[in-house]
């Protein structure tokens, strides 16, 4: 079991960082008039908020650990 946890405690740091630092980024487009042939759309790009980043960041730090110390 320690090595599953150390694999997964390392993902979870991974992931963290890269959203805290604003790597990923959810693009949505919204119709916002038809007239006729002639549509008028909106683009607006959603980051994760960096809490989210901190909170998986700290969860991998606690996986990690216990992976770590968990005897075989």
């Amino acid at each position: 079991m320690r090595i599953p946890l150390l694999i997964v405690g390392i993902l979870l740091l991974v992931a963290g960082a890269l959203v805290s630092a604003g790597v990923f980024s959810v693009s949505q487009q919204k119709q916002v008039a038809k007239l006729g042939p002639l549509e008028i759309t909106s683009t607006e790009e959603k980051k994760p908020p960096a809490t989210l980043g901190y909170i998986l960041v700290g969860v991998g730090v606690v996986v990690l650990v216990i992976g770590a110390v968990a005897k075989k």
